[in-house]
């Protein structure tokens, strides 16, 4: 291997020259995502050090989980709408391509981002991984067969540290994400977007070869309606480790979801925006655009919004409802296969 290939490989640098977001990038980050003026002038933003308490840090990280998610789609249009679809995890790059170009990302695109501005805000962050259950597929005969099992490591989020205890912060799972920080408490149960109820809990997956020997993950698990008390179903969303990765370890993980033909993010494009109450306060549902059909839901209601029938409906639906604005270069690099009529 030449000298020139072994500089491109992906490193974290050196703690003093790590890349941090300045003051003025954090306010434009603030002004794209729409944050109120009272979480703006969070005493976090003066001394870093309150960023790591539960007073005055974690306030802030659950406003800024709830307007990331609601202003930054989860989408991976780049894998469609580009040239070279490919994503770019560059730190720089990320934050030109969330904050300038006012788009958005899958979960290793929005996590690292959403990690760096924590990180530069002086919240104390590991970044981890984890493997979506197959419960979560599209492909119909995938949950019915393997609703119990796991992808390989396909999911990046974080873990936040408050005085004694980690938080789990993920803003990259879309509609199924929490979409808000939890602690990381065995059997926790609490509610995410009414009346969905979320938990996860220490336990071996089923796939382990180990046995009663098999290692603990911490399972991210959902209950889509949780108004039938003891009867209710947890689907199992994701689990993950607290094992710290790294951006080379992302690279990995984001070529493969990117490039295998039977990644779901290579067949299908997908868009989804969550949704506040007027207060802001709460994440009340999410609009969802797949392949051609918009969804919205609201509590347990949900209806299409639009089915789009030609490639300029989608185009003007991803403009209106998601705020992506494609270029005309974009546009013309789809592949013949995703266009509609």
């Amino acid at each position: 291997m030449s000298d020139l290939a072994l500089t491109s490989l992906t490193q974290l640098p050196e703690e003093a020259n790590r890349r941090l977001y300045s003051k003025a990038e954090l306010e434009g980050y603030f002004t794209r995502i729409d944050l109120p003026a009272k979480y703006s002038e969070s005493p976090v933003l003066s001394d870093g050090a309150l960023a790591r308490t539960k007073e005055h840090g974690l306030p802030l990280l659950e406003a800024l989980c709830r307007h990331h998610t609601c202003n930054v789609p989860f989408e991976n249009l780049i894998l469609h709408y580009a040239a070279n679809k490919k994503a770019n995890l560059e730190l720089s790059h990320l934050y030109t391509w969330f904050v300038t170009k006012r788009r958005g990302g899958r979960c290793m695109e929005n996590n690292t981002f959403f990690g760096t501005v924590l990180r530069s805000l002086g919240y104390q962050v590991r970044n981890c991984g984890g493997r979506v259950s197959r419960a979560m597929s599209p492909f119909p005969e995938v949950p019915k067969n393997q609703a119990h099992t796991y992808d390989g490591l396909n999911h990046m989020l974080n873990l936040v540290r408050f005085e004694d205890e980690w938080y789990v912060v993920d803003v990259g799972m879309g509609a199924m994400g929490p979409n808000m920080p939890y602690p990381l408490r065995d059997n926790l149960e609490t509610t995410s977007i009414a009346p969905r109820k979320i938990r996860i809990q220490h336990r071996a997956i089923s796939e382990s070869y180990a046995g009663d020997e098999a290692p603990k993950l911490w399972c991210y698990d959902v209950c889509y309606d949780a108004t039938h008390g003891a009867d209710n179903t947890w689907i199992p969303a994701y689990c993950f480790t607290e094992m710290e990765f790294l951006p080379q370890d992302y690279e990995v993980m984001s070529w493969y979801t990117s490039t295998n033909p039977n990644s779901f993010f290579t067949r299908y494009m997908t868009t989804t925006r969550m949704i506040m109450d007027a207060e802001q306060e709460n994440i009340i549902g999410n609009v969802t655009l797949f392949k051609d059909t918009i969804r919205q839901q609201q509590g347990s209601e949900r209806e299409v919004v639009k089915e789009c029938k030609t490639e300029t409906e989608r185009v003007e639906a991803l403009k209106d409802l998601f705020g992506i604005e494609l270029t005309e270069q974009e546009r013309e690099a789809l592949s013949i296969d995703l266009r509609l009529v």
